[in-house]
């Protein structure tokens, strides 16, 4: 495999042992999440590895992330949940898309595209639990009369009642449970009216990680499937290892005097002479400006620590006195085998792994180490 300058290179094979762990774990179907390009993976590649790893389902935002996994020759069920209005429902429709729908307009904008077409569209009812994003909430009863109607008219078919978790990550937050309960009136309601839910799928990670009992028919991953816990809390009952390696290879290395500042706003001065190596990827490439903490970058097994600001394009790394690294050498910013890892980079930004993972820039190429075959 050649490396470029840079890259993101994604151990797919991780991808597919990660989706098997968390099936093993929950014992239920999985709808793996590959919105957002696979999180910074690779929209298509992370599809067919977790597919490959025993999932059934996959998870998107948009009507256009499903049809490049269609235009990718990938058949298996898929769900799009930012879906306003103006959607291109027709688009959906004719790639066989699943669509989430929390208003009578949706649902209207929908019927318009299906008489147009002539498909029947296939429909999760979203409830609004707590989370105050996307769901129905007042006008959950009336949706779910008109998804009745609907019904008995053979005009719609109802593939499964979904909600999201707002802290799942944070397990004794009381708004878990809340929601949970939530969740389980809506269920209630829709039975009461005569109206089969379909699949019943409550989890994110953050519950598939600290709440079974939320499992219901089937759950959707993102994070865990490429390689993190939500909040870092790990679960060992959940065999997981990230699947991404982000790197590049060191531009410059030199020797610094004493009394040189470094960087933008000159915001280090050095105490004594230095060697400083160039790394060339900055914040354009995803690297957090706004770093609060140290952190560690590996260069031939040892560790070393950003000094001064992050440009756009590119890092500086303090080697020390003496140093034997040189140019060419490969630097790794985060990954399995690592000093750090994404998780490391969020706390010293003050972020998530979920935003240092998707933020990679689209300059990075993702090159892969394994993948499975579909």
């Amino acid at each position: 495999m050649a490396e470029s300058i840079f890259s993101a290179t994604i151990d797919y094979e991780q991808i597919t042992k990660n989706a098997h762990s968390i099936i093993a774990a929950t014992k239920v179907p999985l709808m793996a999440v590959v919105k957002a390009d696979g999180y910074g993976h690779g929209l298509v590649d992370s599809a067919k590895a977790a597919l490959a790893g025993g999932a059934t389902f996959l998870g998107v935002a948009f009507i256009d992330e499903a049809v490049k996994l269609r235009d990718a020759g990938i058949t298996a069920p898929i769900l799009a949940w930012l879906t306003p209005p103006t959607s291109d429902f027709k688009k959906a429709l004719d790639f066989t898309i699943d669509l989430s729908i929390s208003s009578l307009d949706q649902l209207n904008s929908l019927l318009s595209a299906s008489n147009a077409t002539g498909v029947t569209p296939r429909v999760h009812l979203k409830v609004d639990t707590g989370m105050t994003r996307g769901g129905a909430l007042d006008e959950f009863p009336e949706l779910v009369s008109a998804i009745g109607e609907l019904l008995d008219e053979e005009k719609l078919v109802l593939v499964g009642t979904w909600s999201h978790l707002a802290c799942a990550d944070e397990p004794t937050h009381p708004l878990n449970l809340e929601q949970y309960r939530r969740f389980l009136a809506a269920l209630d309601y829709m039975e009461s009216e005569g109206i089969n839910p379909g699949i019943r799928h409550l989890a994110n990670s953050g519950a598939v990680t600290h709440f079974p009992e939320f499992h219901f028919d089937m759950v959707r991953s993102g994070l865990l499937l490429y390689g993190y816990f939500p909040g870092g809390i790990v679960n060992k009952q959940i065999p997981i290892k990230p699947a991404m390696e982000l790197s590049a290879d060191i531009a410059l290395v030199k020797r610094v005097p004493a009394g040189a500042s470094v960087g933008y706003g000159a915001t280090v001065e050095l105490e004594s002479e230095r060697f400083i190596a160039l790394i060339p990827m900055g914040y354009a490439d995803g690297i957090p400006r706004n770093l609060k903490a140290p952190i560690n970058i590996s260069i031939a097994g040892r560790q070393y620590s950003i000094i001064g600001r992050v440009s756009m394009d590119q890092v500086t790394v303090d080697l020390g006195s003496e140093t034997s690294i040189k140019a060419g050498d490969r630097a790794i910013f985060f990954g399995a085998e690592a000093a750090s890892t994404a998780d490391d980079w969020a706390k010293a930004a003050g972020t998530i792994s979920y935003e240092i993972l998707s933020r990679i820039g689209g300059r990075v190429p993702r090159l892969a180490r394994k993948i499975t075959p579909y």
